[in-house]
């Protein structure tokens, strides 16, 4: 990776942090790791190689906030698709964002999960598209220091550490795949069970409709954050914050049949 890096540069380092961005994944850390390994021989320099990340980094999440501003839910719900727990992702993620506001974009990306969602949630959120590039900036840039210091500081040290890992990797990567295997096989097994627990039943659109204009309507409840019901209102329903269901429903009738409208 040095040695590619040292015949390509800057072009190699804008390009794998754009896609990477975009979500292909490309090992993001060792690379940057490498740059700073350079810029310590003189080849590329910290200043250059943080600029041009912070910018390929910009790019790719403006590509996502767009895509949070004009589609909503729908690219959370895709981005979670590949999340082992999809069933919770939007939810948590939307709770994160709504928890720290603003400055999850600065520490989104050393928070895994977060980084993905951020900036559609800053699109969601109708931040405006210059204090998104200049909060994603801080972060990208932040994250990225980090690394090319680290690389710069250790120099040829770290390409020495790394040739022996390279050596013993095979050993390493199939202890690492075996623990991921066990581990997803547990989160899977676990959902697994999480969801024949909680098997709720469903309505459609129209049936809910024509349910609401009954004789005996039901109650319906909207527990979605402010960020998924994007200013629509279900006819009729209350709104009420998760944390406050328990406490709200005390005073709803027993016998009163519930509708709940979740994320």
């Amino acid at each position: 990776m040095t040695a590619f890096l040292v015949e390509h540069g800057y072009l190699v380092l804008f390009i794998a942090t754009l896609v990477a961005q975009l979500g292909v994944p490309v090992p993001g850390i060792p690379l940057l790791l490498a740059a700073g390994v350079l810029a310590r021989e003189g080849t590329l320099s910290v200043p250059g190689a943080l600029v041009v990340t912070v910018i390929a980094s910009g790019l790719g999440h403006l590509v996502w906030y767009e895509a949070g501003r004009r589609r909503g839910t729908a690219v959370l719900r895709l981005l979670c698709k590949i999340s082992i727990e999809p069933d919770s992702c939007v939810r948590k993620t939307e709770d994160m964002f709504v928890r720290y506001g603003p400055g999850a974009l600065i520490a989104a990306p050393f928070v895994p999960g977060l980084a993905a969602v951020a900036p559609p949630l800053a699109g969601m959120s109708s931040m405006s598209i210059g204090r998104f590039l200049l909060l994603d900036a801080a972060g990208a840039a932040l994250f990225a220091a980090i690394f090319l210091a680290a690389g710069y500081a250790a120099g040829l040290q770290l390409v020495s550490a790394l040739q022996v890992a390279m050596r013993f990797g095979g050993f390493l990567a199939l202890g690492i795949g075996i623990a991921l295997g066990v581990w997803l096989s547990w989160k899977v097994a676990q959902r697994t069970r999480v969801l024949r627990a909680l098997r709720v039943t469903r309505i459609e659109p129209t049936d809910l409709l024509a349910r609401l204009g009954s004789a005996n309507p039901p109650l319906v409840v909207d527990l979605r954050s402010e960020l998924t019901a994007g200013g629509e209102t279900i006819r009729g329903a209350h709104r009420v914050l998760r944390e406050d269901l328990p406490r709200w429903a005390e005073g709803v009738p027993r016998e009163r049949e519930i509708i709940l409208a979740c994320d």
